[in-house]
This record gives C-alpha cells, sequence and structure tokens, in this order.
C-alpha cells in the first residue's frame, strides 16, 4: 500500500485516522480544520472523508466559499447545514458554549443520517492554553481531535498542509463575528453583517490579524502593521461602506 504524505510526516495523526474508517470532518474555512480535511483525504481516501459545514450569521461568507472550493478541488462530499440567529443567542453571554453546542448537535445529526459515526474538528494542543467554552460543548458531544490526540501544534499543522498542497497554510487565524461586538451588547444579524462588509475586501488579502470591532454607531477597524499599506489603499472604500451603514470609522493601527 502506498504511504501517503500524512503517514510519512505524521505517523500519530495517520494512526488516528486509520482507526476511525470512515469519518465526517467539521470545517468553517480555518486553516485547521481544512488541513485535517485533507489528512483525513490523503488516509481515508475522499470516498470515506465527508466534509461538514455550518453556515451562519456569525461566520464570513469568505470562509464558507473556502470550504466549498476545498471540498470541490478534492473531490469529496460536502454536507452543509444552516443555523438562524434565533438558533444561537441573543447576546454573548455564553455565546460560544451555546453557539457550538448548536453546531455540533445539528451535524451530528446530519451526520447519523449518512451513518457517519465520527465526527471530528481541527482543534489542536495550541487550543487548549486558551479558554474555549466551545471544547465543552464537543465533549459532551463526543467530538473527536486527531491533533490533540497526536499531539500536534498549530506549528505542525501549517507544516502539513504545505505538504498538502494547501494553498495558503499561512493564513491569520480569526474568530465569528460576534467577537467583534462587546459582551452584554445584543447580538443582531444587522450587526453582524456589517461586520462582515467591512472586513470582506481586506480578508482574502491581509497577513495579520483583522477585526472590525463595534460600538453603538462605531466602528473600530483594528489591524497590524504589516496590512498598513493594504488598509490604506483601501481606506475610501471602508469609509463609503460605514458611511452607508450609518457608523463612523476609526482605523487602529495594533503593530
Amino acid at each position: 500500500m502506498q504511504t501517503t504524505q500524512t503517514q510519512k510526516a505524521y505517523p500519530a495523526l495517520a494512526r488516528v485516522l486509520h482507526c476511525q474508517k470512515r469519518m465526517g470532518v467539521l470545517v468553517s474555512g480555518g486553516c485547521d480544520s481544512e488541513v485535517l480535511l485533507r489528512a483525513a483525504a490523503d488516509v481515508l481516501g475522499n470516498a470515506n472523508t465527508v466534509a461538514f459545514n455550518a453556515v451562519t450569521p456569525f461566520i464570513a461568507k469568505y470562509y464558507t466559499d473556502i470550504v466549498e472550493t476545498t471540498a470541490e478541488e478534492l473531490n469529496i462530499k460536502l454536507t452543509q447545514v444552516t443555523l438562524e440567529l434565533k438558533d444561537l443567542t441573543t447576546s454573548r453571554v455564553r455565546c460560544c458554549y451555546r453557539c457550538k453546542k448548536a453546531i455540533y448537535s445539528t451535524v451530528k445529526a446530519a451526520a447519523e443520517k449518512q451513518n457517519i459515526a465520527v465526527l471530528a474538528d481541527g482543534t489542536n494542543l495550541d487550543d487548549t492554553a486558551e479558554y474555549r467554552p466551545g471544547l465543552r460543548a464537543a465533549e459532551e458531544l463526543n467530538i473527536l481531535h486527531p491533533f490533540i490526540i497526536s499531539r500536534m501544534t498549530k506549528a505542525d499543522i501549517r507544516e502539513l498542509g504545505n505538504l498538502l498542497n494547501m494553498k495558503n497554510p499561512n493564513r491569520p487565524s480569526d474568530s465569528c463575528l460576534a467577537t467583534r461586538i462587546p459582551e452584554h451588547t445584543p447580538v443582531t444579524a444587522e450587526t453582524l453583517s456589517v461586520i462582515d462588509r467591512i472586513e470582506q475586501p481586506l480578508r482574502p488579502h491581509v497577513k495579520g490579524r483583522l477585526r472590525a470591532r463595534v460600538s453603538k454607531a462605531q466602528i473600530t477597524l483594528e489591524y497590524q502593521t504589516v496590512d498598513k499599506e493594504l488598509v490604506a489603499a483601501r481606506e475610501r472604500e471602508l469609509r463609503t461602506i460605514t458611511n452607508n451603514s450609518r457608523h463612523n470609522l476609526t482605523l487602529h493601527e495594533n503593530g
């Protein structure tokens, strides 16, 4: 049997994946879950790997597009489930846990209809050092974390992404759009849409962290120095978007 790239470079991960035979992978459009999807297809084959993607107002369309493109490239079946805002939360208090619980529950039900018993996500060792309420939801619903089991960090994942021909394994990490809204502030579809529209022109090109933080009628666009020229080149466009949404824009360089 031919040795795959994953088996050569990360045998511990390959062993975890081999044990599953057939597996569903929760993909968000981020680097970690995409690398896991590619690794699963590499080890198990694309016929035994199914991608699951939750489409919610919290996730920028940019990432949904990445998921669809990746699944098509790998010739992997993609199942998308849609969750409405009212099903998740109306404020950021306990938002992460409730959102993840809703996503995992809905996706798990969709997977069971396809006789897929194992669902995995891209959580890795570095994630365990942070406070992530969503991890409790994953534990409650028995979501597998192959990267944690095989002791892989974000740096390992980026390296594996390169080996598996991922187009941009070094794109900056991101979080859901609700993280741009202050706690105890109502989360509305309109506010999430404004955030997405502000970040959209920059997101495919940025090299560092990008956040459009909303507070009442004010939007503060936080970016890193590496993207200073990009932001300057798009400033007029960004101000037009904020003016149309009745917000004031402040640019904040984080270094």
